[in-house]
Formats: C-alpha cells, structure tokens, sequence
C-alpha cells in the first residue's frame, strides 16, 4: 500500500475529482480544518494543489474512500459552518492578486465536502526550513522573504 494511503482520513492516490478533471497523486499536508494533496489537472497535464475540507475530529471516510461522513450528528452543524468559511476562504483568494499569494482556480463540492484548486509551488515551507536547519534565518535569507511577505500583506 503506498504510504499515502496508509494516513487516516487522506484521499487515496488515484482519485478522480470533478468529473475526472483532477487526478490526486501524493499527500502534501494536513491542518485542523483540511488536507491538501499534489495533484494534476487532466486537460492540462498540469501540477496542482488541493485543499479538501475535513475537520479533524468530526470528519471520516466512508468506505469508497473519497466520501466524507460526519462522525456525530451533532457535528453537521459545525461541518456546515466550517464548509461556508472554507468557501469563503477560497473566493477571498481567488480574488487576491499578487506574486507571492498562491492563485486559486477552482471550487467545487463534491464527495460531502468542498474542494478548492490552487496553483502548485514546488518548494519548502518556511517553518519545514527551520526546523530542517534547527537555526533561525539568517539576515540575508530575512532580507530577501520579508519584502515578500510584505508586498503579499
């Protein structure tokens, strides 16, 4: 079994999403509030990022191993309230123009939850840098990222 679909609740490596337009193919990371899977877009044989709601806790996988179900009825409410930021999140972004904000291209519901498609930075993490490096940035690497970030805020 690929390592990817070893890990509790990650969709698994294969998935077809919105009609067969996006293909999963790696885990890339997880929050509290959703997974984010390294995929392709089909048409365009594209890399791309996916952001899948599914709050840690309250979501599980049903057994095709794509559909969301929520773990307690009492729940539904707070998925639901979850799901309307997650798309407001999304559309927030969308609308963000700016070299170093990732660029959103898709939203869509489907398997019990939402979806949203970014582009794909290959790349690492800052906090995946420091904590490889175990030191702080140095002033040069601060020199070059803050303008960055800056410009992005």
């Amino acid at each position: 079994m690929d390592s990817n679909q070893s890990r509790e609740g990650l969709l698994p490596v294969g998935t077809m999403l919105n009609g067969g337009k996006y293909r999963i193919d790696q885990y890339l990371s997880s929050g509290g509030f959703g997974n984010t899977h390294v995929a392709t877009d089909t048409a365009f044989d594209e890399k791309v990022a996916i952001k899948e709601l599914f709050i840690k806790g309250v979501c599980g996988r049903m057994d095709d191993s794509t559909s969301i179900s929520i773990s307690l009825t009492e729940n539904q409410r707070t998925f639901e309230a979850q799901q309307n930021k997650f798309r407001k999140e999304a559309r927030r972004l969308r609308k963000l123009s700016n070299p170093h904000i990732v660029g959103v291209h898709n939203l869509f519901d489907e398997n019990g939850t939402s979806y949203y498609v970014m582009d794909f930075i290959n790349g690492e993490n800052l906090s995946a840098r420091v904590r490889r490096t175990r030191r702080p940035l140095s002033e040069a690497d601060l020199m070059l990222i803050v303008p960055q970030v800056l410009d992005a805020l």
